[in-house]
């Protein structure tokens, strides 16, 4: 087997659990009892707001397209190409319609998520993925005799990582845990190979030192300061208060983690989120600092 052709077959199985980890999670929702009555309950809004086009939402294929249609969702294949979407011929009255539509659905969807999660249900209101299935449900004529899992397969529902369109970063669905994480960060990694080609190398023989990504240079730069105040911090602990948003004396972050995510905040862009790195990357950038490898801005 050729490089290229083991480095596709990687690829292909970190897709296939991208896939499985997303059944996975959905799983651990859609059997909870409360989900059929909240369905069931808000069926009938669902229908009316998508009944300007009903007669294009006849069966499970348009149906799925459709919900990720209307968060702006499409899925990726192995090879980074988009998957195919079926073509509607809408008439006259359903263009006119279809924004009007795509908004009231929403709606109703946004509604019966947050009543799920009011009932328990481990649903996510704020991650598009969990939102996709609530459609889907609305709208599909739903098993509820199967078992959670199969339901969840049958259901196809997106993945609970996504990767920024220049593979600058990830973002992950709350509660998503290790492993998945891991995938989808090295995911990213594939991604980041596909768009800009492999990263540059030292040097070796001329002696030079490689010239970081600006976004690792300055997550580096970040955890210098971090190191200054918790010499001993650990890429677990790190990545374990990520999400500490407590403060100590002088309003200062009380934990490693939760200072580096202020720090890597600072310099964000307004309204960009800032992932949590996963453990395996704050461990490289940890083992580089601490042999003082030096960081290299890139050159202009």
């Amino acid at each position: 087997m050729s490089d290229s052709e083991g480095n596709q077959d990687v690829l292909r199985k970190r897709f296939e659990a991208a896939e499985e980890q997303a059944i996975d999670a959905h799983a651990r929702w859609l059997g909870h009892p409360a989900v059929r009555g909240v369905i069931e309950h808000r069926r009938a809004d669902a229908e009316q707001a998508v009944a300007p086009i009903g007669r294009l939402l006849t069966d499970q294929t348009p149906v799925i397209y459709f919900c990720l249609h209307v968060f702006g969702l499409t899925g990726v294949e192995p090879g980074w190409e988009l998957r195919k979407t079926p073509v509607w011929m809408l008439t006259a009255s359903e263009m006119d319609a279809i924004e009007q539509v795509k908004e009231d659905f929403r709606v109703v969807i946004q509604l019966s998520a947050r009543e799920l999660e009011e009932a328990g249900a481990n649903v996510v209101p704020s991650w598009t993925g969990d939102l996709v299935v609530v459609g889907e449900l609305l709208l599909l004529n739903v098993d509820w005799g199967l078992p959670a899992r199969n339901l969840a397969e049958d259901l196809q529902p997106p993945a609970i990582g996504a990767i920024y369109v220049d593979a600058s970063g990830t973002i992950v669905r709350r509660g998503i845990w290790e492993r998945a994480e891991s995938n989808i960060t090295a995911l990213r990694r594939g991604y980041e190979r596909h768009l800009h080609g492999s990263p540059l190398r030292a040097p070796y023989a001329a002696g030079g030192t490689r010239i970081l990504p600006e976004p690792t240079r300055q997550r580096r730069e970040a955890l210098r300061k971090v190191l200054q105040r918790w010499p001993e911090a650990s890429a677990s602990s790190i990545w374990t208060t990520f999400g500490d948003q407590g403060l100590q004396r002088g309003q200062q972050p009380r934990t490693p983690g939760g200072y580096l995510r202020q720090l890597m905040e600072e310099t964000a862009e307004v309204g960009q989120p800032v992932p949590r790195p996963a453990k395996s990357t704050l461990h490289a950038d940890l083992k580089a600092l601490r042999n003082l490898v030096p960081d290299q801005k890139p050159s202009s």
